[in-house]
């Protein structure tokens, strides 16, 4: 089977949509490839897998593969239909027209497939069929090993995100200022992924000890990044748009084997259970209370670190490739 991953760019979302599942394809023996191109041997391909296929002319061509009997999987990862109003640069992307094209696409698919339950629900108005994936990462991840103790060197406390999740940030600076001017032995150090220092600043973000790496291009670097964390902060508001993402900040700080601690919002209450594979966030004032307490406590930090890591075991590219083959392979068919 010929499968192309058809990605509407290379961003953050498009290695969990694109890049992990046309990988986890090839172990399965097929040729599977992934770009936000077509190839120019398309024809020859079996499936293609469009992710986030809305603007006019990846929806004219999506149109013509259609009408060449290709089979269609059209991709979601988020809820472009509830973005919150505080995204003013998502907003004005998907105008009434560009939503108005996805909702098209969607009924041309054959399948419509996306990261979680909650967004499957939206996507059941525009399109008959929808079927859950999941995230995943490859299973080496859960090898990779943890220095608990940091005996003699500073903590590590993270935030990764994107420029749709930097408004959620704000929740933390507080916590994440004070926390940084702890005064442990061998200190704290607040790590942010994903935006720039001047960011961080504007953000009121403040001191030495806050350091801010900005945009990490590939998935491996952006892994090794966020492996040094040794507390892992993930902030949401209680919105439409973040209740039907998928906890992908879960998955990689419990896979990394790194304790989390997030806002109490579905998605991420319904796989973390509080004070056992993570902690949840009720009011402001606890980022700052379970900081401590995991910053303080190293046997707390690998306990809990663990304990996630082995939840995550199911959440695996080698336990999610064949859920991936199923929804591209071409049904066969029957002689009359």
């Amino acid at each position: 089977m010929r499968v192309h991953f058809w990605s509407a760019d290379m961003a953050g979302s498009a290695f969990y949509r694109a890049v992990m599942p046309s990988m986890a394809l090839t172990w399965l023996g097929h040729t599977s490839t992934h770009g936000f191109r077509l190839p120019p041997n398309w024809q020859s391909y079996d499936t293609v897998v469009g992710c986030r296929v809305a603007q006019t002319d990846p929806s004219r061509m999506w149109l013509k593969l259609k009408d060449e009997g290709k089979r269609l999987v059209l991709d979601l990862d988020d809820d472009y239909f509830h973005i919150d109003p505080s995204n003013v640069h998502a907003r004005r992307v998907w105008d009434t027209d560009m939503l108005g094209r996805l909702a098209h696409n969607m009924q041309l698919a054959d399948l419509v497939t996306c990261c979680s339950e909650p967004l499957a629900a939206v996507l059941r108005d525009f399109a008959p069929r929808v079927e859950v994936i999941p995230n995943g990462l490859p299973a080496q991840y859960l090898g990779h090993p943890r220095d608990y103790q940091a005996d003699g060197r500073p903590v590590y406390v993270g935030w990764a995100g994107t420029s749709s999740t930097v408004a959620e940030l704000p929740e933390t600076v507080r916590a994440l200022n004070r926390i940084a001017q702890y005064g442990r032995p061998g200190g704290v150090m607040v790590r942010l992924v994903g935006i720039g220092p001047e960011q961080a600043m504007g953000l009121g973000l403040r001191g030495r000890q806050v350091g801010a790496l900005g945009w990490v291009e590939r998935l491996e670097h952006y892994l090794h990044a966020v492996s040094e964390f040794d507390v892992w902060c993930a902030p949401y508001r209680d919105s439409a748009f973040n209740r039907a993402k998928f906890p992908t900040k879960w998955l990689e700080a419990s896979v990394l084997g790194i304790p989390l601690i997030a806002s109490d919002v579905e998605p991420y209450r319904r796989v973390i259970r509080h004070g056992e594979t993570g902690f949840l966030v009720r009011r402001e004032h606890e980022w700052g209370k379970y900081l401590k307490r995991l910053v303080d406590d190293p046997d707390l930090r690998q306990r809990v670190g663990m304990a996630a890591r082995g939840e995550a075991s199911g959440s695996i590219m080698q336990a999610l490739h064949h859920r991936w083959e199923a929804a591209v392979r071409v049904p066969t068919k029957v002689a009359a």
